[in-house]
């Protein structure tokens, strides 16, 4: 988390060849910023809002701040799945839709194993409370939490494995209506 920076993250120069991904940035004076010179930088599942934050700084009272500026030329950088209030000149919409992912998949496992281990993330916007169950939506529990994070399983998942992110948010049951995202394992034999 970068609470209450001049920068919440900030490439000058030459920087490039950086994953930044599952940051929270919120009230800064600018949240994430590019110079023309920052290329080939991946930003993905940032949660980037309030920059500027309510108090505006008194060195720089004419600031109006963001959320994500990027001055590097059209294409130079990727941005996924990022979600913020405001942006200037990079996509960065405030209604991204929810996203369950596992890393890795394909789970590579030798010949002979039946089982690997991968790490589940998500991102709910919107959601106050979810679950991570397996293979239905009222399946095994693998986690719980906030609209946003990431569990890893045991050796125990199987090739077609299926993942399910429900909205429990207000007590809301485990049905395929409240269902905001799923992600199919596979494994990968050597």
């Amino acid at each position: 988390m970068a609470p209450g920076n001049n920068f919440g993250i900030g490439f000058t120069g030459t920087s490039s060849n950086n994953v930044v991904e599952d940051n929270t940035i919120v009230g800064n004076s600018n949240g994430i910023f590019l110079q023309a010179t920052a290329v080939t930088n991946i930003f993905r599942r940032n949660l980037v809002m309030g920059n500027p934050p309510i108090q505006v700084a008194v060195t720089d009272p004419a600031s109006s701040g963001f959320d994500i500026r990027n001055l590097s030329p059209a294409g130079a950088n990727t941005f996924q799945a990022n979600v913020c209030l405001t942006s200037v000149n990079a996509p960065c919409p405030a209604d991204t839709a929810p996203s369950l992912t596992a890393s890795p998949n394909p789970i590579s496992v030798t010949a002979n194993t039946n089982f690997g281990v991968t790490t589940i993330s998500w991102m709910a916007p919107g959601a106050e409370a979810v679950q991570v169950r397996v293979n239905s939506p009222d399946g095994g529990l693998l986690a719980s939490g906030g609209d946003r994070g990431s569990a890893p399983t045991g050796l125990w998942v199987a090739d077609g494995t299926t993942f399910y992110l429900q909205d429990v948010s207000n007590g809301k049951p485990l049905t395929a209506e409240n269902t905001l995202a799923t992600v199919v394992v596979r494994l990968q034999r050597k």
